[in-house]
């Protein structure tokens, strides 16, 4: 979250667009790079503990964010009345 508000800190973004992107942006594109790495430079008897550390990343966090989308569009309705995406 913190690293896509920083990057978003030169735009006309205002701070509840750029904390609602933030939280719903890509992170799982992250994890799974990084536990692919793992994954070629570990031993073969821990790779399948890598990757099911990964899959458990990746699951709660579409989770996560599956539950926790709507309660941020409906936050951010409230706070900008008047523009419906279109």
């Amino acid at each position: 979250m913190i690293p896509v508000v920083v990057a978003l800190l030169g735009s006309t973004f205002s701070w509840h667009d750029r904390l609602l992107v933030g939280w719903l942006g890509p992170r799982d594109t992250t994890s799974i790079v990084f536990g692919l790495l793992a994954f070629n430079a570990l031993p073969n008897d821990e790779q399948v503990d890598s990757l099911t550390m990964v899959v458990v990343v990746v699951l709660g966090s579409v989770v996560l964010h599956g539950l926790g989308a709507p309660a941020a569009a409906r936050t951010y309705a409230r706070l900008h009345p008047g523009q419906t995406g279109r």
